[in-house]
C-alpha cells in the first residue's frame, strides 16, 4: 500500500453514486485502504497523483483505476480525479443491492457537491441500467442528469418484483 498524506482519506467521497442517502452506512466506519504502484505529491501545488492499479476499498466500497489525481486546497481535499479504461465502482446501497459504475472518468467537485461521470459511462443498479457519454450526480440532491448535446441516453429499467401470495389455507372438514 502507498503511504498518503492524511487529508486524502477524503477519497471516499468520490463514492459517486453512493451518497449518504444511497451508500451502506457501515462503509463510512471502516478503515480506508488506498494503493497504487506510484504516488507522487507536490506540496507547492497540493496535488497528489497515484498511478498504476490504482485501488481503493473501504467497506462495500471497491474502486479500480489507472490513475488517481487529488488536489488540496487549504489543507482541504477540493477535487478528486479518477481515470482508466474504465474506472470501475462497486459498492452496496442499502437495503437495495448493489451498485456498479464504469466511466473513463469520474471526478468529484467537493465545492459544488456533484460527481461527473465521462467517457463510455455505464450505471447499473438493482433495478436497472444507465449508460450514456455524461452522467452528473448531485451529491446534496441526490439528482442526477444524464446526457450531452449530440449524445443519447439509454435506460433498462426491470420490472418490480412480483409478491408471492400466502397459500390459502383449504378448510378442514
Amino acid at each position: 500500500m502507498v503511504n498518503l498524506p492524511r487529508s486524502a482519506s477524503a477519497l471516499v467521497v468520490i463514492a459517486s453514486l453512493s451518497s449518504p442517502a444511497f451508500a451502506a452506512k457501515t462503509d463510512r466506519e471502516q478503515p480506508m485502504q488506498v494503493g497504487a504502484n506510484q504516488s507522487q505529491t507536490s506540496e507547492k501545488t497540493g496535488i497528489t497523483v497515484l498511478s498504476g492499479d490504482v485501488r481503493i476499498d473501504q467497506g462495500s466500497l471497491m474502486i479500480r483505476a489507472d490513475r488517481g489525481e487529488f488536489e488540496q486546497k487549504e489543507g482541504e481535499v477540493n477535487r478528486v480525479v479518477l481515470d482508466g479504461a474504465p474506472v470501475h465502482l462497486e459498492q452496496d446501497i442499502d437495503n437495495q443491492g448493489r451498485l456498479k459504475a464504469d466511466a473513463k472518468r469520474i471526478e468529484y467537485l467537493l465545492s459544488e457537491q456533484k460527481v461527473v461521470m465521462t467517457g463510455g459511462v455505464r450505471i447499473e443498479r438493482p433495478r436497472g441500467v444507465l449508460t450514456g457519454e455524461r452522467v452528473v450526480y448531485h451529491l446534496d440532491s441526490g439528482e442526477m442528469e444524464a446526457g450531452e448535446p449530440g449524445g443519447r441516453v439509454n435506460m433498462t429499467i426491470a420490472p418490480k418484483p412480483k409478491v408471492a401470495k400466502p397459500a390459502t389455507e383449504t378448510p378442514k372438514s
